[in-house]
């Protein structure tokens, strides 16, 4: 067997990558061995009394405030707070790693990327890499291999490149190993865990995570060359320091998971970057054609995020690429959230109005009831009296009432309320008629969670996986610096702020579904997924190239519905209006919300719609387009398929 050491290679490879620092917006890069980053870390430890207020604060959080408390403990049979008090009983014998290492581990265990615990300086901010990316993809008897996906620009190579097959790892199956890694990753689920690890095995923010524990690895491979020799190559760990952009302030309505987040920036700036001189974009989308169906026109959007400054700008964004795609594409429409970390809740829920015609029920959210929320809602309500709530505290408000009657309720967590607003959430209407399939994978996390719920529960359309469901992340996601200051005027609360720069996320509010799931967690279970896709090596290598295709088949199949109002004139009694249906069965009219006549689909037009009882004048007409389907049962029913609205002069 051919073996070879490329640490001087990876070594090449880095000296272009810091030669390049400025143009990638990191002029403070520094890159160090694991060795010389552990010895710099040594020399900013923590002091005692700084680690005790960190566990102290720790169990404050969790006791008090973490919303899926009652329910992990059940499920996990553990108790976070107790391991917590037994690392603050052992504080004088841990060094500052062990101390770290134990507080990452009672974190995981909760199986919940949104509470976590994040090292102070110098490890935030900092990540360690191997020279390479890999993924998964299926071989024809379902077996599940793993290539090299991207390399380190310089890290020139004749056999160990893009295409190359991993077969160990450090002597062991590189699946074995990948669920070692993923086991200390707090995935809520077995398909979220396994590919997070997969993420993390050459590449890993410090934040969330001790360094390695070995300086390199042994990886055994076959050439991307071809061939069946198997080799192998000794890659140096490295550590990577300045060079993660500082975190905005947080929406109160955010839902993200900040590693999967931070893996996503990292990986640009390793492996991808041409893409860094460009303005981020949290959509990209193109036109496609499918060979199987040659007279139809597909549209592919890809939501990379919905972590924004601004939802307005996100949902208004979204709409005109959607009216491009009923025009150029009104065949069918696909959406990929895959590896979408999430963000801002009310962007994700806003924009599934879109997608159908029906009304939009955003999803619920749930305080824990503690001691402690009760004690914030019964000062906020005395606050709310003199009309003297501060702004970042009106977001307990909806809740105030149920947390003061969770007493005699005995519920573990409040009724559920929506965060987003469900006039927000209804106040545009459809603006896309074709069928449409979404595409998730386990990476797909928090608002993403919530925005495939929302897809699935209101039959949007299909729910294609590449994984058996997303990463289960359902809850509104706060940092404790955040919740320390939305909280810092209600008295006997004794959030603090963390030494060393060390962070604290935290599950402040569970979400349930809606519609036919109403009451089902998304957190741990995720969204399931309705048909089964396995990756490809075609796939993995050629930029989804077989799954795009899978998909446009699978739209193929379904009809596209269109209805468009073309023109709509008041008339004495009377609105004369003229449509396009296609595929549809029977139009209802409505005019200022009332529904004044229906008619067939083909009836002859323009239709005469009656303004005859209306109490003011009319100044919106809607149109419903119903089409004749196969139902549950085998027999056909009308079903809602499209719309379309026009105010009136």
């Amino acid at each position: 067997m051919f073996f070879e050491d490329a640490r001087d290679r990876t070594l090449a490879a880095i000296q272009l990558l810091l030669s390049q620092k400025n143009e990638l917006n990191c002029p403070g890069l520094t890159i160090q061995t694991v060795e010389e980053f552990l010895e710099f870390a040594r020399g900013m430890k923590l002091t005692r009394h700084e680690k005790e207020v960190i566990v102290d604060q720790a169990i404050l959080l969790i006791d008090q405030f973490y919303a899926h408390l009652p329910f992990k403990r059940a499920r996990y049979a553990g108790d976070p707070v107790q391991r917590l008090r037994l690392i603050h009983s052992r504080l004088r014998e841990l060094t500052d790693l062990e101390f770290h290492d134990r507080m990452i581990r009672v974190f995981v265990r909760l199986r919940d990327a949104h509470t976590f615990y994040g090292l102070p300086v110098p490890y935030r901010g900092a990540f360690a890499f191997l020279p390479f990316e890999m993924d998964r993809f299926h071989d024809k008897s379902g077996k599940r291999r793993f290539v090299v996906t991207r390399i380190l620009e310089g890290f020139d190579h004749p056999a160990f490149g893009v295409s190359a097959e991993i077969m160990l790892w450090n002597g062991m199956p590189v699946e074995r190993a990948i669920e070692r890694v993923a086991d200390l990753d707090p995935g809520g689920n077995a398909a979220s865990r396994f590919l997070r690890g997969l993420n993390r095995m050459s590449n890993r923010p410090l934040a969330f995570s001790v360094p390695p524990d070995e300086s390199f690895v042994v990886i055994q491979y076959v050439s991307a060359a071809g061939g069946a020799e198997q080799r192998s190559i000794v890659l140096p760990w490295h550590v990577a320091m300045e060079c993660l952009p500082s975190k905005k302030q947080q929406d109160a309505k955010c839902s993200l998971s900040e590693s999967t987040s931070q893996i996503g920036h990292i990986a640009t700036l390793l492996w991808r970057r041409e893409e860094i001189a460009k303005a981020p974009e949290a959509i990209e989308f193109k036109y496609l054609q499918d060979d199987a169906h040659p007279e139809r026109r597909f549209g592919y959007i890809r939501i990379k995020t919905f972590d924004m400054e601004s939802s307005d700008q996100f949902v208004e964004e979204f709409g005109r690429v959607l009216d491009s795609m009923q025009e150029k594409a009104p065949d069918g429409l696909i959406l990929d959230v895959r590896s979408n970390p999430g963000g801002v809740i009310d962007a994700a829920e806003r924009i599934l109005q879109f997608l159908t015609p029906l009304q939009i029920r955003p999803a619920n959210f749930h305080f824990v009831n503690s001691r402690l929320t009760q004690h914030v809602a019964a000062n906020l309500k005395k606050e709310s009296n003199k009309s003297a709530l501060a702004g970042n505290q009106r977001e307990w408000f909806p809740w105030i009432d149920d947390l003061l009657s969770s007493v005699p309720s005995g519920s573990a967590v409040t009724p559920g309320r929506p965060l987003t607003n469900p006039d927000d959430a209804n106040d545009t209407g459809q603006r896309y008629q074709g069928p449409i399939t979404l595409i998730i994978d386990a990476l797909a996390y928090s608002a993403t969670d919530i925005f495939a719920a929302g897809f699935q529960d209101h039959g949007i359309g299909k729910i294609i996986g590449v994984d058996e469901n997303t990463g289960g992340g359902g809850a509104n996601r706060w940092l404790h610096e955040e919740l320390r200051i939305k909280l810092e005027d209600v008295p006997g609360i004794e959030l603090q702020k963390l030494p060393g720069g060390a962070q604290m996320g935290l599950a402040i509010r569970r979400s349930s579904r809606v519609g036919p799931n109403a009451g089902h967690p998304i957190e741990d279970f995720g969204v399931a997924r309705d048909i089964t896709y396995r990756l490809t090596r075609n796939d993995a290598l050629h930029q989804d190239k077989e799954l795009l295709r899978f998909a446009c088949q699978h739209l193929g199949e379904q009809r596209a519905s269109r209805l468009k109002i073309v023109n709509a004139e008041v008339k004495p009694g009377e609105i004369e209006l003229t449509v396009t249906a296609r595929n549809l069965f029977r139009i209802e009219c409505l005019v200022n919300g009332l529904l004044q006549s229906s008619f067939p689909a083909d009836a002859a037009q323009p239709f005469a719609v009656p303004t005859a009882g209306l109490m003011d004048a009319p100044g919106l007409i809607r149109v419903n387009g119903f089409a004749l389907v196969d139902g549950d049962a085998g027999v056909s029913e009308l079903r809602l398929a499209a719309t379309d609205a026009r105010p009136l002069q």
